[in-house]
C-alpha cells in the first residue's frame, strides 16, 4: 500500500495554487501526513528569455512580505481541509528550483502542484513550473487540474 508521510505544495497566492493547496491538505489529512506549504520569493523581476521587452515571459515579483501573506492564506485553506500538522516555508529563488530543493531537504514523499501554465502557448514554448518540477523531482508529483474548481 502506498503511504505518504510528508506532502508538499507550492503556492504563489493565485486561485490555481490555492486549489493545489486544498488537494494537498486533503491528502495530508487522509494520510495523517505532515503538510509543507512552500512559497518562493524573489525580489527582482526579469525576462526568462533575457529580453527586457518580452512581457509574456516575465516572473512577477513576490516580495518576502507578500510570501508571508500567501503562506498565511494557504495555511487557512489547509486547515479548512483538515490538515493539522502544517509547516510553512518561504524560500528565496525561482519557484521550480525552490520546490525541488525543499522536497529533497525536508524528506517529502509527494509534491503537489497546480497545472497553471501547462496548457498555455507560453508554457509550451518556454516551459512552466509544473512540467519542470515533474521532470526534476526525486519524489512522486501530483499535478492538480486547477481548471476544474472543486469544493
Amino acid at each position: 500500500m502506498v503511504r505518504y508521510s510528508a506532502v508538499a505544495v507550492g503556492t504563489d497566492g493565485s486561485d490555481s495554487s490555492l486549489q493545489a493547496v486544498r488537494t494537498a491538505a486533503s491528502l495530508a489529512h487522509v494520510y495523517e501526513a505532515k503538510l509543507v506549504i512552500i512559497c518562493a520569493w524573489y525580489s527582482n523581476t526579469g525576462s526568462l528569455l533575457n529580453t527586457p521587452s518580452s512581457e509574456t515571459s516575465v516572473l512577477p515579483v513576490v516580495s518576502e512580505d507578500l510570501a508571508d501573506e500567501y503562506l498565511a492564506e494557504a495555511r487557512s485553506v489547509a486547515e479548512s481541509e483538515g490538515a493539522t500538522l502544517i509547516e510553512s516555508r518561504k524560500v528565496p529563488g525561482a519557484p521550480a528550483n525552490v520546490l525541488t530543493t525543499v522536497v529533497d531537504d525536508a524528506d517529502i514523499d509527494l509534491l503537489v502542484v497546480g497545472n497553471k501554465g501547462i496548457n498555455s502557448l507560453t508554457g509550451r514554448l518556454f516551459g512552466n513550473i509544473p512540467t519542470d518540477v515533474a521532470r526534476r523531482s526525486t519524489v512522486d508529483v501530483m499535478i492538480v487540474n486547477t481548471d476544474d474548481p472543486r469544493s
